[in-house]
């Protein structure tokens, strides 16, 4: 099983699109502007989207998905995530004033989109593995996301500040072989990011000390204004031996 970057940034703006990540061929890890890069066949081989939580950057895309779907009869999609988040889809997204609302379409009982809560714990199973909800700490609910293949695990923070409970979890994965984990903000920057729920180098060092020998760390949703700066920063803070990269577009992760 591997994981495609289709977007991995907090902006759109070239290089750079909304963070999307596709499993396999059939699953979406959040639908932001990434998700515009994939052809007819493959839009309507995604059945399922796990959502990390409702900001427009991870969840913009859904509509058109659903829209790609209903127009070329597709088998529509399941939308995975916290009850507030599809809550907040429902009056915010689906509402039938922007777009159709495809909660509803063409039946509420045969919709194209059907919204499935979770909390943290629930397992979504996939083709090849199991997709687990994590714990993590933001501005509105959101949710991590751990996605383990035959042989590899990986791990998403979602948007989320520092949130122990979320390091203890994958932590204590034996395959645990990379982590996409949002760092925002360089340090510059620390009191804004913590009002906003977001990660800088100073708050994300001290939770890595656990991760397993050799991980992969991939730092993703890094604001324009000082990304090479945030990467310098990480890369003097994290632990020695853990491989530190920013997560590209393109880019693909092997479980």
């Amino acid at each position: 099983m591997h994981i495609r970057i289709l977007g991995a940034s907090a902006c759109i703006g070239q290089p750079g699109q909304t963070t999307c990540f596709q499993i396999g061929g059939d699953t979406l890890i959040d639908c932001g502007t990434g998700c515009a890069s994939l052809a007819e066949e493959e839009l309507l081989a995604v059945r399922r989207v796990l959502l990390s939580h409702g900001h427009i950057d991870h969840c913009g895309l859904l509509p058109l998905l659903a829209d790609a779907h209903a127009c070329r009869q597709g088998p529509g999609i399941e939308v995975y995530g916290l009850a507030e988040t599809l809550d907040a889809l429902r009056q915010n997204l689906f509402n039938g004033k922007l777009w159709p609302d495809y909660t509803q379409t063409p039946s509420s009982d045969r919709p194209w989109v059907k919204l499935v809560p979770v909390e943290v714990g629930d397992a979504v199973p996939l083709v090849e593995g199991m997709a687990t909800a994590l714990p993590a700490q933001h501005s509105v609910p959101a949710l991590g996301w751990l996605v383990e293949g035959p042989w590899r695990a990986m791990a998403f923070s979602g948007d989320s500040g520092p949130c122990p409970a979320f390091w203890h979890w994958v932590c204590g994965v034996p395959s645990l072989t990379d982590v996409i984990c949002e760092v925002t903000y360089s340090d510059e920057h620390l009191q804004e990011a913590m009002r906003q729920g977001h990660m800088t180098p100073s708050l994300l060092a001290p939770l890595l000390a656990d991760l397993p020998p050799n991980a992969h760390l991939w730092l993703s949703h890094g604001d324009p204004g000082c990304r090479d700066a945030l990467i310098e920063q990480m890369l003097r803070q994290a632990p020695p031996g853990l491989h530190v990269a920013r997560l590209k577009e393109g880019a693909l992760i092997e479980l």
